[in-house]
């Protein structure tokens, strides 16, 4: 083995040789040393090493490239390109040794914050030998570092057909996968890290990326198992790993570990924003009303939703009977309803509320909140959208109410539904379900609630699943589900005998979707918008929810806090939907008998 091999990695890292700096003699044996000084971590020992008794008549390219290295190690970025400079002066340079000096001279470029430097020296590098794997995986790294994540990809693509060892292979099939992952690329990204475990079985990244490819899938069973293996292999896990893993036990009901992984990280950083939020939510969702609403503003640091800051003085729920607030739109179109349950407690406190909601739902509002003024935006960043508008004194974002209003279970109160219908509307719907499904009860059913990146396929219900509840006798079906429902509907309908009405709802104007939920008799759905709308307007909504669903649902209760004409038929085993459905279809068949709800 050459000893430019053993610098550039062939030999194991962990070996250490045992040599004093004093009985250095030669620079072979200076090298040697100051590599395992490089390889403990200790870059000013090497640096001691490499300056004793220096070669400055005949120095080698291993010489400087390791002199470079420790120099960018210790911060020092000048010197370590300075060095890299004199050895791309050396005679009889090869090819492969040019290529490697580039390598360290983007690394020192990185390392002072240059990043598109850092890019040209490495495709210099690459210029000089094309088949150096590590220059392909440097390149990958910037690529990503400057979210150009295609290039990124094929730079590891070749980095994987270079690099020698198996370690290092698999370290970029890893770096590709999580290229992938962050992309969306959900089944190329796991097949990425099967690769790379394939050939470093015990390579922890790759169990981490398989973990948060399970967490994307709403797989989180597996995303506990690979995130416990990994935790339990690693000397110090670190904030990422134990946000993941305490994530994937609450998604599991595993409500103890989670608190724990989340108090872990707030241990060591007690103002991190996400571990904050994600107490937060666990508090909520156990109805510890004061502690929860006391870390909700961390969404915003966290980034769950969108920080707009605020033009006007902020309100924390003091009288003021003469000044305007402005209650500014926040989060989702769902979260919008509910805070609304929280207006007129704050028109109680202050002279003239101005609503801010999403266009869909502005008529809906107009109508159940004439005393206010309610102004549909797109939550433009800026304030144009209020000229014309009597101008505010205060402002508050809508989450931030119940902070105010509903900090205990007898804050919550019991109501017949404040949202208002266009009763024109309402008997149109009442009509045309007479006139086309004849006599019977009436339910308004969905089944897909959220998106990828909130557990669509954990609160969803799959075709198969409403076979039993579809079969109850004496109930027609109509669609409520939005989106791009077609395929769907039709694999119900296939599956269960086209007993499901679908009148093509304007999911644009919410206010025909309310005046629809008002006509029937019940709403069946899963975790998603209509709960909200259907609780709101005072409407009998049954609610089929996974085993550890949204705060908003609580963690064990039969009905939402929130809405009274609610009712929860909740999974009593991760990803098993049959009891609830068995549950909901026999209550279903009971009300059918009553004739109530």
């Amino acid at each position: 083995m050459s000893f430019w091999e053993y610098l550039l990695g062939k030999r194991p890292k962990s070996e250490q040789l045992p040599i004093e700096p004093t009985i250095a003699r030669s620079d072979s044996v200076k090298l040697e040393f100051a590599y395992a000084a490089i390889c403990r971590g200790d870059f000013r020992q090497a640096r001691e090493a490499l300056d004793r008794e220096p070669n400055t008549t005949n120095p080698n390219c291993a010489f400087l490239l390791l002199s470079a290295q420790t120099w960018r190690q210790l911060g020092a970025y000048e010197k370590g390109i300075s060095e890299c400079e004199s050895a791309l002066d050396l005679p009889s340079l090869t090819p492969s040794e040019t290529s490697q000096v580039h390598m360290e001279i983007a690394q020192c470029k990185l390392a002072a914050a240059d990043l598109q430097a850092a890019i040209d020296a490495i495709q210099v590098a690459l210029a000089f030998d094309g088949s150096n794997g590590g220059a392909w995986l440097l390149l990958g790294d910037y690529k990503r570092r400057s979210d150009d994540h295609s290039a990124a990809q094929e730079a590891y693509r070749r980095a994987t057909t270079m690099l020698e060892s198996n370690q290092d292979t698999a370290r970029a099939w890893f770096l590709l996968g999580q290229s992938m992952l962050y992309k969306g690329e959900i089944a190329a990204a796991k097949e990425a890290f099967e690769t790379s475990l394939n050939l470093e079985p015990n390579l922890i990244d790759s169990h981490v990326g398989l973990g948060n490819v399970a967490l994307w899938a709403d797989d989180e069973q597996e995303a506990v198992r690979r995130f416990e293996y990994a935790f339990a292999r690693m000397p110090n896990p670190g904030r990422l790993l134990s946000l993941n893993l305490g994530s994937a036990y609450q998604s599991c009901g595993r409500r103890d570990e989670a608190y724990q992984a989340f108090n872990r990280v707030l241990h060591e950083h007690p103002t991190d924003a996400t571990a904050r939020w994600y107490v937060c939510q666990l508090d909520l969702q156990l109805c510890r009303w004061e502690a929860g609403w006391r870390n909700y503003p961390s969404r915003f640091q966290a980034g769950a939703t969108p920080y707009r800051p605020a033009v006007f003085k902020s309100w924390s729920g003091q009288i003021a009977k003469n000044d305007v607030l402005l209650v500014s739109s926040d989060e989702g179109l769902g979260d919008e309803i509910m805070y609304a349950s929280c207006f007129a407690d704050a028109a109680t406190r202050v002279g003239h509320l101005v609503l801010e909601c999403d266009p869909r739902l502005s008529a809906l509002f107009r109508r159940s909140f004439p005393e206010c003024t309610v102004v549909g935006t797109m939550r433009e960043e800026h304030s144009r959208w209020l000229d014309g508008v009597r101008a505010p004194n205060w402002q508050i974002p809508s989450g931030q109410l119940p902070e105010i209003f509903r900090r205990s279970d007898s804050a919550f109160p019991f109501h017949h539904g404040y949202l208002k219908p266009d009763p024109h509307r309402t008997a149109i719907w009442k009509s045309l379900l007479t006139e086309r499904l004849g006599q019977g009860l009436k339910v308004g059913i969905s089944w897909r609630g959220g998106s990828v990146k909130t557990r669509m396929r954990a609160r969803s219900l799959p075709a198969a699943s409403w076979g039993e509840i579809l079969s109850v006798p004496g109930v027609k079906f109509v669609n409520l589900q939005y989106g791009d429902y077609t395929q769907e509907l039709a694999a119900i309908n296939y599956l269960h005998g086209n007993c499901v009405h679908d009148f093509h709802l304007d999911n644009a104007d919410y206010d025909d979707t309310a005046a629809l939920v008002s006509a029937l008799d019940l709403v069946v759905t899963v975790c998603t918008a209509v709960v909200h709308l259907a609780g709101a307007l005072g409407q009998p909504v049954w609610i089929l929810a996974p085993l550890s669903p949204g705060w908003r649902y609580t963690a064990e209760r039969s009905t939402m806090p929130w809405y009274p004409s609610s009712r929860i038929f909740r999974q009593h085993t991760w990803g098993d939907w049959s009891a609830p459905c068995q549950e909901l279809s026999a209550a279903l068949a009971e009300l059918t008998k009553n004739g109530t709800t």
